[in-house]
């Protein structure tokens, strides 16, 4: 027997309506509705789900367009997904239109690689140690995460790091203890690499992994900021930024951002320490953007 959920009774309409989801996209843009070929792909393959109120009310004109009753996809939604400490534990997964800006090819990528399905990973600890030249650029960022499995068989996550506009080439991986990179995907108009993290060992539901990768940066320009969208809620993230010691910043500030769109918001000032190096801590971030802006 199919489970009406959510994405199951949205993939069977749209199966039904024999509509691409070019059409249903180019249906809801005729009432004013905004929503991207990723975020529809998502919706439908249970990846995300519609929490903001731009995207309930996309769900709304699809029941329109699809010709359900009103009300009947917004009711297999159910109550709004906990964030923070909970959404960690469920492994929630936000869509990559709430976390940046322009994301074109990011769902074709995703698609093609094995990203783990929701609540199947919880993120027990990210640290990102992220390293500015003397030039004043970005030069290397060392990210290390503990993970632990929620179900069987889980060998891998996915991750995504983003070109600047002038930097001269895509991120670069490059594998440290615990992991190996898997496929890789050049989104080149987004500036975009995704790309597997391999575990060293099949995990069983419980256990753990610790892995580290190197991600390394080709910026042409000054560098002001380093900040992470967290699509997966980690139980704390630490953000770490070293300075070379002969060009210190003159002053650092902690932020978040509650998406793409949204205003930064102050974590307060940030003092640099002896060896030029600053960091914030967060645990059950409410926002997720967290990042350290300077001025040189």
């Amino acid at each position: 027997m199919t489970m009406d959920t959510f994405p199951a009774v949205l993939d069977r309409t749209i199966e039904r309506s024999g509509m691409s989801l070019e059409h249903l996209q180019r249906r809801l843009s005729q009432r004013g509705i905004r929503v991207s070929l990723s975020t529809l792909s998502y919706w439908r393959r249970g990846r995300t789900r519609p929490e903001r109120p731009e995207s309930l009310r996309a769900v709304e004109a699809m029941e329109d367009v699809l010709d359900l009753p009103r009300g009947h996809l917004g009711s297999l939604l159910g109550p709004r997904k906990p964030r923070g400490r909970w959404a960690a534990r469920a492994g929630a997964t936000r869509e990559p239109e709430a976390l940046w800006r322009d994301t074109g090819g990011l769902a074709t990528a995703l698609s093609s690689l094995d990203d783990p399905v929701p609540g199947t990973l919880t993120y027990l600890s990210v640290h990102d140690h992220h390293h500015v030249g003397q030039d004043r650029r970005d030069s290397h960022t060392v990210i290390r995460m503990v993970l632990r499995a929620e179900a069987n068989g889980m060998r891998s996550c996915v991750v995504l790091h983003r070109a600047e506009d002038a930097d001269r080439a895509l991120p670069v991986l490059v594998a440290g203890a615990g992991c190996v990179v898997g496929r890789v995907r050049a989104q080149t108009a987004s500036r975009f690499t995704v790309a597997e993290i391999l575990f060293d060992r099949t995990l069983s539901t419980g256990q753990t992994a610790v892995v580290e990768y190197e991600v390394r940066w080709f910026g042409t320009t000054t560098t002001t900021r380093y900040s992470r969208a967290m699509r997966r809620d980690p139980r704390s993230y630490l953000a770490q930024v070293s300075f070379h010691p002969s060009a210190p910043p003159a002053e650092c500030h902690a932020f978040t951002q509650a998406d793409a769109w949204a205003p930064e918001m102050g974590g307060g000032q940030l003092r640099l320490g002896a060896f030029a190096g600053v960091h914030t801590l967060v645990t059950d971030p409410a926002a997720p953007i967290v990042g350290i802006r300077w001025r040189w």
